[in-house]
This record gives structure tokens, sequence and C-alpha cells, in this order.
């Protein structure tokens, strides 16, 4: 999908689009409307070749895509809050800040007229690069999926998540009207890594973050607790991703606490999951490689030594009340990486 280099100063309206995105309603394949219809001008207006029908198919899908490419943003073909941001952002100009401000992490408030998704992930570019030749403060480089290092403040933990996050397409926190969670495959808080593998040991990271900047770091688990179970064929995990997480209410096996439900970014809870079809315990290469679906994904509490789930995402009792002092009760958006880089 060609992008040309025609920029305008004046962008269309589009007043039923931001509507829908800012009821948290992202825009994607399989919609039409007027607000499919004003998406498309203002990716016409951005130089994207696209057809102005009101209907969103996969030739406005791949428009979308290559929109997001060029501004350095996730790609995911789905208009969310950070591409409406950047539609209605008009020009294609740079950051010309010299001097100490050089270099910088922009935040969003930092934002010049012109001022792109690439070239913020320019500045990010060259803030880790900075920052790590000269020694200085342990910033995320590149949306690498670790946890913080030890001995970070809090501002630093921050946002290295927060990078984390952005990288991998999730929701901006400092935007966000709901708390974002990070989720760590193959990572605990410490740092140590690990292959990801169904068993009782709470082995990963969650990370919650707001727009106030607070950061609260949780042991837990985003794997299955167990090798096999009479509830489904094949117990499993949930592929890494972005994803929006309702409340769910409170079960009585939970002692008490609220669960969540993990749906997609459309709403489904149809999840894209990895099986274990040989009861091993691992993920296989040709396990990795199906395409397999779970369903009733959660976020709930195990016990206070281990996962109880067959591909939920867990913590222990403990833990999961910081949880839920951390995210509040109205859901919260959940992004999940994998240190391992494999599913």
């Amino acid at each position: 999908m060609p992008v040309t280099s025609m920029r305008t100063n004046q962008l269309p309206s589009s007043t039923q689009l931001q509507q829908q995105i800012d009821g948290g309603r992202p825009v994607h394949k399989g919609q039409d409307g007027q607000g499919v219809r004003e998406a498309q001008q203002l990716l016409q207006a951005h130089g994207i070749q696209v057809s102005v029908d009101g209907s969103f198919g996969s030739h406005t899908k791949s428009a979308v895509m290559a929109f997001q490419r060029s501004r350095g943003i996730g790609v995911d073909g789905v208009i969310g809050t950070e591409t409406m941001r950047e539609l209605r952002t008009s020009g294609a100009g740079v950051d010309r800040r010299t001097g100490p401000e050089a270099g910088l992490t922009p935040s969003l408030q930092d934002r010049v007229p012109g001022m792109t998704g690439a070239d913020f992930q320019r500045r990010a570019g060259l803030d880790a690069a900075r920052r790590q030749s000269s020694g200085g403060s342990p910033v995320a480089a590149g949306g690498a999926a670790t946890v913080a290092p030890a001995g970070a403040s809090e501002r630093q933990k921050f946002e290295h998540y927060r990078g984390i996050i952005m990288a991998n397409g999730g929701q901006d926190p400092l935007t966000s009207d709901k708390p974002v969670v990070l989720g760590v495959r193959g990572m605990d808080k410490g740092g140590n890594r690990h292959e990801t593998s169904n068993g009782r040991a709470y082995d990963d990271t969650f990370v919650v973050l707001d727009k106030n900047g607070r950061v609260t770091e949780l042991t837990g688990a985003t794997h299955a607790g167990q090798r096999t179970t009479s509830l489904v064929d094949h117990v499993g995990l949930i592929r890494t991703g972005n994803f929006n997480v309702v409340p769910n209410g409170v079960r009585s096996k939970d002692g008490g606490l609220a669960s969540f439900h993990v749906r997609t970014l459309d709403g489904s809870g149809n999840i894209p999951g990895i099986r274990d079809r040989n009861g091993d315990g691992r993920m296989q290469d040709n396990e990795i490689a199906r395409r397999d679906t779970m369903t009733e994904i959660l976020f709930h509490p195990g016990t206070a030594t281990s996962p109880v789930s067959i591909g939920c995402q867990t913590m222990p009792p403990a833990e999961y009340r910081r949880f839920l002092d951390a995210v509040g009760g109205r859901g919260f958006n959940f992004t999940l990486v994998d240190a391992n880089a494999r599913t």
C-alpha cells in the first residue's frame, strides 16, 4: 500500500469517528458507516490510497496499516486512540529542538505541530542510545521485553515499561482513561529469564501503570497451572498481544476477590492461544504454529503457592489484592509480551 508525499493542513471532519474512539470502540475490519467513511477520508488526506465507501474491508485495513507504519506506531490495522491521534495530526514535520533537549523522549504534551509517531519513535531511540552509551539511567531500548533494572526509580520504571507497551502497539498509559497492565512472560521480577511451561510456579511478572506515573510490579503466571484437566481437551496459554479486560464479578472460588474477563480489542472472548496438545507442559514449535483458540480467559487469584488455572492470568492472593488496589474495578488495557519472543 503506497504512501504518497501529499500532506494537508486542513483535515476533514471526523466527529462520528472520534465519538466511537472516545467511547472505547476501536474501528476495525467488518464495520461500516459514517465513522468508517470519515476514517477513509482522513487516510486520503494523509496521502493513503483508499476508497471512501464507508465499508471497512481488507483494502481499508491495508490502508490503515500503511498509515500506522508511516507514523511509527503499532501496526494492527485497527483505529484506536493512538492511530486516531495520528490521523488528526496534520503534516509530517520533525522535532527540531536542539541543545539540552535534543534526544530526550517526548511526552504527549511535548508534541510540536506536525510531529508524528515516527518522530516520537526516533527520539525514543536516540534517548535509549544516549543513556546506554553514557551509562545513564536504565530506560528500555527498542521495547525489549524485560523487567526494569534493580535500583531504577519509579519514574525510570514507568518509562521502561511504557516503552515496552508502546513498542508492542499497546495503549499509552499517559493518555489511557483506564490503568494499563503489562504482562512479561518468561521472566520473573528479579529479571531471571526462563522457558515458559505449564506448571505450578508463579514465575512471570505483571506491572500496572496509571497516567499519574504510578508503577506496581507483581508476581504471577501467564500460563496454565497444570498439564491436564477434565474441563477442556488441552490446557494452554493465550498468545502475546493487546487486549481489553472487563469486570467479570466475584466468583465463589476466589475468596471474595473480583475477577476480570480478557477480551480481544474488538470485544470477542475468543482469544488466540497455544494448547499443550501432548501434555508435556512445554510449548513445542508445532503447537505454537497451530492457530488454537482459548475461551473464558480470566484474571483471578490462584493459591498462595501455585497458579490454579487452565490458561488464565493468575497471582497469589496477596499479590492479587495489590493488583486490585492498583487497577480498581472498571477494567483495564492489557499488553502481554514474551521475554523469549516465542509465544
